[in-house]
């Protein structure tokens, strides 16, 4: 039995023997060449279209009939085509009259290359998470002037910007115009290096983890995330030490981290980012971080309970590289009812295809009615390369600036919150382009441009203006 998969029409081609036992099904994805060339070579073009001359039609005898009138066709009861999960419409919230009527909002819309302002982080998204938590005397007297939305707000700009060192991220808010007053901050209320980072350390990684999942659930009321594919892969986060065991202590300087290594070789000393996405817009769900030296199968399956614990959409596919590959996860995923789309290595016989170049793939838990889409469906598994691309490219955080696990949560949560945030903010400006653009919402208004624009402005509303004055003002408008 021969069965042709169109992307809107199935074609079914019954052999004689078929009627006689158990038939041998064979599929063909007809949007493949390769499939296409196979049906020209086997079953003599069937079913493809071609430009002829219009043929008379022929018509049969009401005397002749078919096998099946006589023989039940095994055909019969056979699963529909595959469909890949529906992508609903984002359900974009409505503008604030007070930004509309700006300047910002008409450049923002009518201007494809225009990115927003860092500012716009913070006055479209809530920090009220971190007002509402209660403060313990200590960390009354290290906050001192500032709260603890305030430092949240200070990482989610140092992030933004790509500084690494908390150094040259406190000097940049002292001397540079205009960056400041995007963030917020009172310019008397900036702590000195030593300070800023105690204080950043004792906002928790339970709190940022917490936060994160509300800016999850915010995304999916507005269906930037459904959940309906979600894609797991690990990131190695490295630790601020050296690489190398101290010769005295015969220890390394981070007592937690582990080394890691890939494909064979020593990457370095750190911890690995367990994350899942949602394949929808690449954006994450859920995170963990494991010390580097762990293999990727119990990592896979404690990230994986714990994904199950959220309060989430229903999913139904998971895809994975070859890392976390074998029975325990296979049979785990597939009891929460989700179909595993886990990469297999070359060496294993049973149960296991190959979708394509370098792809195996165990269909023992996948229906029959996915099997001419899986390379197609495995295509979808790079998403998380490119969802963890800014980390290293844009963000610099790829390296932590200390040590310890607790950091380590804390590093991999405040990079996830800041891709959330950047990806709400693009829904709450009517900019769905700049979901995925990491260096959206990255430039601050230096203070003395927004003072010259303002003043050209005031003067281009005078009336008494001649054509060659206005014409000066609006070039030194735009070009300060």
């Amino acid at each position: 039995m021969f069965i042709l998969v169109w992307k809107k029409r199935k074609l079914i081609q019954m052999q004689v023997p078929d009627f006689l036992g158990t038939p041998q099904i064979h599929y063909f994805d007809m949007s493949k060449p390769r499939d296409r060339y196979r049906v020209e070579k086997e079953l003599g073009g069937m079913g493809i279209k071609r430009r002829k001359k219009r043929v008379k039609k022929m018509f049969f005898s009401p005397k002749q009939v078919h096998l099946s009138r006589f023989l039940v066709s095994p055909a019969t009861g056979l699963p529909g085509g595959f469909k890949l999960p529906y992508r609903q419409k984002l359900d974009l919230p409505p503008i604030p009259p007070s930004f509309r009527q700006l300047v910002e909002y008409r450049a923002l819309q009518a201007h494809k290359s225009s990115t927003g302002y860092l500012e716009y982080l913070f006055r479209f998204n809530s920090l009220k998470f971190w007002d509402e938590l209660p403060l313990t005397a200590f960390q009354e007297r290290l906050y001192q002037d500032l709260s603890m939305a305030d430092v949240f707000r200070l990482e989610m700009a140092r992030y933004k910007r790509g500084v690494w060192r908390f150094e040259r991220w406190i000097d940049a808010l002292r001397y540079t115009p205009g960056l400041i007053d995007a963030v917020g901050i009172p310019p008397e209320s900036i702590p000195d290096p030593g300070h800023y980072g105690q204080q950043v350390y004792h906002l928790g990684s339970r709190n940022i983890q917490d936060y994160s999942f509300t800016l999850v659930q915010e995304g999916i009321r507005y269906k930037v995330i459904d959940c309906k594919i979600i894609i797991w892969d690990g990131r190695f986060l490295e630790s601020n030490c050296a690489k190398n065991k101290n010769k005295t202590l015969k220890a390394f300087a981070d007592a937690e981290a582990g080394k890691y290594k890939h494909v064979g070789k020593f990457r370095g000393l750190g911890y690995v980012d367990s994350s899942f996405i949602c394949a929808k817009y690449n954006l994450p769900v859920h995170y963990q971080s494991f010390p580097g030296n762990r293999n990727d199968n119990p990592i896979f399956r404690e990230t994986f309970q714990e994904l199950r614990t959220l309060r989430l959409p229903p999913s139904k596919m998971l895809l994975s590289d070859a890392g976390p590959y074998s029975k325990k996860s296979l049979n785990l995923v597939a009891a929460a009812g989700i179909v595993p789309l886990i990469c297999a290595r070359k060496n294993i016989k049973q149960d296991v295809i190959q979708i394509g170049p370098r792809k195996y793939l165990n269909i023992s838990q996948v229906p029959p009615e996915m099997h001419p889409h899986l390379e197609r469906l495995l295509n979808f598994r790079t998403k998380i390369e490119r969802a963890f691309s800014p980390a290293k490219v844009v963000y610099h955080a790829d390296r932590m600036n200390n040590r310890g696990r607790e950091n380590s949560r804390m590093c991999i949560g405040k990079l996830k919150c800041i891709e959330l945030l950047t990806a709400l903010t693009a829904v709450k400006v009517h900019r769905p382009d700049l979901i995925n653009k990491p260096t959206a919402f990255r430039d601050y208004k230096p203070e003395f441009a927004v003072e010259e624009w303002n003043r050209n402005l005031s003067d281009l509303r005078s009336p008494d203006l001649s054509q060659t004055r206005t014409e000066g003002l609006l070039s030194n408008a735009c070009f300060p």
